[in-house]
Formats: structure tokens, sequence, C-alpha cells
């Protein structure tokens, strides 16, 4: 063991007490954790798979590297259905969507403990895992350090490395290059992120350039949300044109709600899809709207949306099905410092999308967009509004120019197929 690995563990070592206390006064005082502090701690590990078979193991750290995986796993099930699934995540979202997204196509579905040596020393002795995949760059030292020791073939997908990341990097460049010799294969989303771990001394036979699975990931959300119907229903508003605030954060609403008093201006029947990031935020929305003298509706009150100005989606997985009937879509997380949400949910659909200046966790889909036309960032609400109208006039975004969006987003799609291909491939 290295000097750096005695030091992290013996720090590991130290903090186990301080996180079992932790977990025991949140659990007391919120609630939070209760279900998953056992598992977390490592008191309690997923159970082996039986007739001792070898899992393909993907740990995905939450929502966001969760839902990548779909297309990831749908494509491994088709070409070997006989190849039994693991999935790990780290936090309750990401556990949750794994649970109801992938629950049915894998053998188990947990929380990865805390990178104890001893917990991820016990956990690969019981999963006896036949590849491991990690999906990003989500560096796991000690579970890693087990894996290679095991020789399990181990690998990182959709792997990127901004330039802001690679300079931290950088500056303990041995630190990262051990960190990063575990993992036999890293595919990555780009030739830049390739140069850039090249950088950290990552030899070019481990380095493959894939794609960025978010395109895959959107491409899979429009296949299977084409059929869904559930909130269309409630929301079927024939000759009203429609716009969705996606995922947005506190802080936007109130610009959003200014800049859909200003389209009501200039189409008095427009109906604005609003969809909270947190949706136990609705009330306070829906008191906005209520003082801006907007009428709402809710999704959970399951009732049509009638004449109201603003429909309230406070649920979960539907806002990806509601995008094809928008004529314009604004981004959240982005109007305020959140990083941003996936632009490309609506820009598959050929549905033009602007997002505020803070889009710093889709920087390489932002430019592709804007360079293809398809979407701009917007500063404010004033200009939010302004781009909202031009959506709405079909003399600047008719059909054609929306297919010709959806089409390029399509294009982009096929790192699913190469992984799934070469997951498959190692386990020969």
């Amino acid at each position: 063991m290295e000097p750096w690995q005695v030091f992290y563990n013996g720090i590991l070592t130290a903090s186990w007490p301080l996180l079992w206390l932790f977990y025991r006064v949140e659990g007391k005082m919120a609630g939070k954790y209760a279900a998953s502090s056992a598992h977390r701690l490592g008191l309690r590990l997923p159970d082996p798979l039986q007739g001792g078979s070898r899992p393909v193991w993907i740990h995905a750290l939450s929502v966001g590297e969760t839902l990548s995986t779909l297309p990831v796993v749908h494509r491994i099930k088709a070409l070997r259905p006989d190849v039994p699934l693991c999935v790990s995540t780290a936090t309750d979202k990401g556990y949750r969507v794994a649970r109801n997204q992938l629950g049915h196509l894998t053998e188990a579905v947990f929380f990865l403990p805390h990178d104890h040596l001893w917990n991820m020393t016990r956990l690969v002795a019981r999963l006896h895992p036949a590849v491991f995949v990690l999906v990003e760059t989500d560096l796991w030292p000690n579970l890693l350090w087990v894996l290679k020791k095991k020789k399990v073939p181990t690998i990182m997908v959709n792997a990127r490395l901004s330039p802001r990341s690679f300079s931290r990097y950088a500056c303990l460049a041995s630190l990262a290059r051990r960190l990063l010799d575990p993992l036999d294969r890293i595919y990555v989303q780009s030739r830049d992120d390739a140069h850039r771990f090249a950088g950290l001394g990552v030899s070019p036979q481990r380095l493959r350039v894939a794609g960025n699975l978010k395109f895959d990931l959107a491409v899979y959300q429009k296949e299977t949300f084409a059929t869904r119907r559930d909130g269309l229903r409630l929301i079927e508003a024939p000759g009203r044109p429609v716009w969705i605030a996606g995922s947005t954060h506190d802080g936007e609403e109130r610009l959003v709600l200014e800049a859909h008093q200003g389209i009501l201006r200039q189409h008095p029947n427009a109906l604005l899809i609003l969809a909270p990031r947190h949706i136990e935020r609705t009330p306070a929305i829906a008191a906005l709207c209520a003082q801006r003298s907007l009428r709402w509706e809710r999704r959970s009150r399951n009732r049509p949306v009638g004449d109201a100005h603003v429909f309230l989606l406070d649920s979960i997985g539907e806002l990806a099905s509601l995008y094809p009937m928008a004529r314009g879509a604004f981004i959240g997380g982005s109007l305020v410092p959140m990083g941003g949400h996936n632009p490309l949910e609506a820009a598959v659909h050929g549905v033009p999308c602007c997002w505020g200046p803070h889009l710093y966790n889709f920087r390489e889909i932002e430019a592709f967009l804007v360079k293809e036309g398809c979407g701009r960032p917007v500063g404010d609400g004033d200009s939010l509004r302004s781009f909202i109208l031009e959506t709405m006039e079909e003399s600047l975004w008719d059909r054609p120019r929306r297919t010709a969006c959806a089409e390029r987003v399509c294009a982009q799609a096929g790192a699913a197929s190469l992984l799934a291909r070469d997951i498959t491939a190692l386990l020969a």
C-alpha cells in the first residue's frame, strides 16, 4: 500500500464513528437516511447472486448518471439477455430512479457504502463481478484498488474532464495518475476529454472516444415516452400555444411567470407548463401564480388544465414525455447558479430551447445546440420572454427547422451501442 493510501485509509477509518453518529442524529431529527444509513456504513450489503452468477456491476453516482445508464443497460440485455446486472448509486434520488427504471432488468439495486477498505473488500467478494462499469468520474480509490487486486475488468464510461477540473488534477498529476491506474479503459465524451486524460498520464491505449451518453438517453426517452398519454390527457389544449419551463429552481419561477405574463399579452390563450425540480416547492409556486392573478392547475389533482394559464407539473418522470407538445422550452437551474439541466430532453423533439448563463454542467451540449441553431442562452426574464415569443412564430420556427434540429440531436447518439458491445465482449 502506497503512502497516500495509508493516509487516505487512516482518515476514512477515523471518520467511521463520526459518520455513524451523523446518520443517527439525522435519522432522529429529520428522518433522512433512515432507510439507507446501514447500507452506507457497510452494515448491510447486497446478497450474493444465486447460483454464483457473476454480474456486470454498474455504479452511477446520482440521478443524472443513473439515467445515462438506461440505454446502455437495455442494449446489454438485447445482446446478452442471460447476463445478470447490478446497479449501485450513492444518493436517495439516484436509488429511487434506479429502482423504478432498472429494477426489472437487474438482480440488485443498492447503495454503495462509504469507501472504507473493509466495506469494499467484503462487497467485491459478495458480488464477484465479471465487469465493473463506473459512470463518469466518480472515483472511489479503495473500490478501484480492490477490483484491480481481484483482476476484475474495470472501465469508466461517459467520462469528461473540463478544463477547470483538468487544471486542478494537473496540480496533483502524480496522484491523479495513481487514482486512474486501476481503470482498464476510459471511454470519454470527446477528443478534448481524451487529450486531458492523456495529459494526466493515461496511456492512449486505455482511452477511447465514445461520445456522450446523454444523446443516447434523449433518443431513448423520445422512443420510450412516445406512447405515454397520462400527462398529455390532462393538458390537451387544441389551438393553445404551449411552452415549458423544465426543472426550475428557487429564484427562477418569478422570472418565468413574469415572462409568461408578457407572453399572454400577445398570445392570450398561451399555456405554461412549469415543472419545478423539487416538487415539494409546488405550493409556494402556486402562491406566486395567485399573486400575479394567473390561474393554475396541478398535475397531482388529476384534473384537466381547463382555462388555467399555468399547469404545475408536480410529478416525477413525466417532463420528458411532455416536450413534444411545446413550441419552446426554458431549461431550469441556469438563471441561478445551479449548473442547469439537460437541454437535449427538449431538443431531441425539435423543440427550440433556451437557458440562462449558468449551464456549466452541459457546456459541450450548449455549444452543440448553439452551433446547430437549436437554441441559445438568455440573460434574464426579458430575453426569456423574447425567445419564447419567437418560437411561437411559425415563420421563424417552422416544421422543417424543428425536424432538422431533432435529426441533428439523434445523429449524435451511438455511445450506448458501442459500450454495450465492448462490455459484453469482456464477458467472453
